[in-house]
């Protein structure tokens, strides 16, 4: 059985078990559950996508936005401040925030592997990463995920961040950087990429697929008191959420009008950036370790007592 066939498996299994749990929730349970999100990320489908098809409603879940926000970072905040009981955010700033005492989430589930990539200006002459020796690259910030590809992009080509000159920006003002010719390149996640490639601002360089497979990216996080009180809950909105990985791979042109539903980018850009994407719930745990070992290599982790995979919470009930 190959791999899509197993996911696919594990997802409809998942779907049968959405009813059962909805049984056993009590009234208490399914009072408004406090939801965040990045705004229009389409690493978030699987989100999108049950508020769309009302999964979480079958699922017997009253889920209420409480939070759409800009960047990882700030949705995190927003957990430290106790404003939200779970949310689709980044890896990266999640884990970040763990590890520097921001805040106290658990990892309950993957939301996608892949789906970054290094873009270039449409006309320019690069075509391969040491063209870039020298020229300007934005990044999202340090210690992202993003941070993590370049650089690990750069040392597959015999470079490091020196060979290159760096600078941060968030990702809705890089195309027009790029366009302008304040920058050289960027990378990003989606939909930046397609989008600049379908209004002809750049084209791909290096898909991040391509620079470290199947990384992780997104993760769905819950406060961790949350958790504790609530565990049926929080294995009800993780079925919800294969749930709508296994809707998203049955149904790809039901899934790009949601996308474009909810990022409101044109169908063409949706549909390229969803080529580059794999929804999944899956956490691989030796990819998490890398990622905690980039943080602690480049000081981005404040802990004096260092951190490890340890100190990261994984929901297993």
């Amino acid at each position: 059985m190959n791999k899509k066939a197993i996911a696919l498996v594990v997802c409809l299994i998942a779907f049968v078990g959405v009813t059962v749990l909805r049984v056993s929730l009590t009234d208490d349970e399914i009072q408004p559950i406090r939801l965040g999100y990045l705004q229009s990320d389409l690493h978030h489908l699987p989100l999108f996508t049950a508020l769309e098809k009302g999964f979480f409603e079958e699922a017997g879940l009253a889920v209420e936005v409480a939070g759409v926000f800009k960047a990882g970072p700030e949705e995190m905040s927003a957990f430290s401040a106790g404003e939200l009981d779970i949310g689709y955010v980044g890896q990266a700033p999640a884990t970040a925030a763990v590890l520097n005492n921001i805040a106290d989430v658990t990892f309950a589930s993957q939301v996608n592997l892949n789906g970054s990539a290094i873009v270039v200006a449409f006309n320019a002459p690069f075509k391969t990463l040491p063209d870039l020796r020298n020229r300007l690259i934005a990044i999202p910030g340090h210690a992202t995920m993003q941070d993590l590809l370049l650089r690990r992009a750069l040392a597959n080509s015999g470079m490091d961040m020196q060979s290159v000159k760096i600078i941060v920006l968030k990702p809705p003002e890089m195309i027009q950087a790029l366009e302008q010719g304040n920058i050289d390149a960027f990378i990003a996640w989606e939909p930046y990429p397609a989008q600049a490639v379908a209004g002809k601002s750049g084209r791909i360089l290096l898909q991040s697929k391509d620079i470290w497979p199947s990384h992780p990216c997104c993760v769905l996080v819950a406060d961790s008191v949350f958790v504790d009180e609530k565990p049926d809950v929080l294995r009800a909105l993780r079925t919800v959420h294969r749930q709508s990985c296994a809707f998203i791979a049955e149904n790809p042109g039901e899934a790009v009008r949601i996308g474009v539903q909810y990022t409101g980018l044109d169908a063409q850009a949706v549909a390229t950036a969803l080529k580059t994407i794999e929804y999944t719930d899956v956490i691989d745990r030796s990819k998490v370790s890398e990622f905690i070992e980039f943080l602690r290599t480049f000081n981005y982790i404040k802990s004096k007592n260092g951190a490890t995979f340890k100190d990261i919470r994984i929901f297993e009930k």
